[in-house]
This record gives C-alpha cells, sequence and structure tokens, in this order.
C-alpha cells in the first residue's frame, strides 16, 4: 500500500518589498521547499505603505481566502542592534500583523540592519558575482548600513550591486554558514522549525 503523501504547510511571506520575500523565499525553499509551500502576501504593498490601516484589513482578508498555517513577517530595523525607538515601531508593526493573521500564524523576521546582512553573512557568492574581494566583519549585524557596503565594494565600470540581486544571492548562500555567523537569523530559523514542528 502506498505510503499517504503529507500535506505541505502553507507559508505566506509578507514584507517591505519584493526583493525581500523573493529573497527570502530562495533562502528558505532549498531548505524547507519538501515541507512547505511558500507564497507572497500583499505583494503590491511596499514600504511605509505597510503601516496603513487599510493594509491590515487587506492582509486580514488575503489570509482568510490563502489560509497560510503561518505567515512571516519581514522588516528591516535600519538600525543596529538596540532596543531603541525604531526597534518598539517595528514590535508595534508585528503585533498589529499578529492581530490581522491570527496571533498564533504569525512569525517575524527582524532584519538588522537590513537584509543584506544575510549577504555579509556568507560574502563568497556575493564576491564570486561581482569579481572583487569584499570583506566584512565577523559579525554582521554590527555592519551599519551593509546594502552600501556590497554597494561600494564592487569595481568601478562594472556592474553594481542593487536591491534586486538579493534573491539570486541568498540562493547560493551557505545556510549552514548563515546560522552560524548571523544570530537574528538563527533564532529565527529555530523558531520556525518549532513552527514546522
Amino acid at each position: 500500500m502506498a505510503k499517504k503523501q503529507q500535506r505541505k504547510l502553507r507559508v505566506g511571506v509578507l514584507g517591505e518589498s519584493p526583493n525581500d520575500t523573493k529573497a527570502m523565499i530562495a533562502l528558505l525553499k532549498p531548505r524547507y521547499g519538501e515541507q512547505v509551500e511558500f507564497f507572497i502576501l500583499l505583494d503590491r504593498i511596499t514600504g511605509d505603505m505597510l503601516e496603513a490601516a487599510e493594509t491590515f484589513r487587506n492582509l486580514h482578508k488575503e489570509c482568510e481566502y490563502e489560509k497560510p498555517d503561518l505567515v512571516v513577517v519581514i522588516r528591516d530595523l535600519d538600525s543596529l542592534e538596540e532596543k531603541g525607538p525604531k526597534w518598539r515601531l517595528r514590535q508595534a508593526y508585528f503585533r498589529k500583523v499578529a492581530t490581522a493573521v491570527g496571533k498564533k500564524k504569525s512569525l517575524k523576521l527582524l532584519h538588522i540592519y537590513e537584509i543584506e546582512a544575510l549577504i555579509c553573512a556568507d560574502i563568497r557568492a556575493f564576491n564570486e558575482k561581482f569579481v572583487c574581494t569584499c570583506v566584512v566583519a565577523d559579525d554582521p549585524m554590527a555592519i551599519s548600513e551593509p546594502k552600501e557596503l556590497l554597494m561600494a565594494a564592487t569595481a568601478p565600470g562594472k556592474p553594481r550591486y542593487a536591491e534586486g540581486h538579493c534573491a539570486e544571492l541568498l540562493a547560493k548562500a551557505d545556510y549552514d554558514k548563515l546560522l552560524a555567523n548571523c544570530r537574528y537569523f538563527a533564532k529565527f530559523d529555530q523558531e520556525f522549525n518549532q513552527r514546522l514542528a
């Protein structure tokens, strides 16, 4: 008798831009694709539009329609690791999302400083793509404005790093190296695993 195939968990991904959501799916899918079906929520809402009251209403409606088992909510702190005003604003945002989608369905991922910290956590893919020798600090969470660091590392007269490269670079990243080098991502991955169980 054939073994019944287990249903994949449906995980919605909500972020500040399509670059962020596509990049996180490109990173997570090779690791979790057998267990999880990823999809993007509110793919046309970007940046500060995420904070609008209408966005939370639309998110609630989309979740009722899509019925995700879990919603990964991605934001950039745009600051170094500290519990200051920007951190408090992000926590308030995460609480509003949890209310809109259901408290037990929401899982936050707060990039410190921004998503490019993950690229810096395994700089090899970046250096190979842009044929450069970017060197980063041991702790990517200590880099202020990692996006600007990556842009500056690309050679003059050659293609420059842009946010649209995130998905391609994170798809080639060594997942275990990211876990070892980036504390906030390791914490997220641990919580993600617990939710999948």
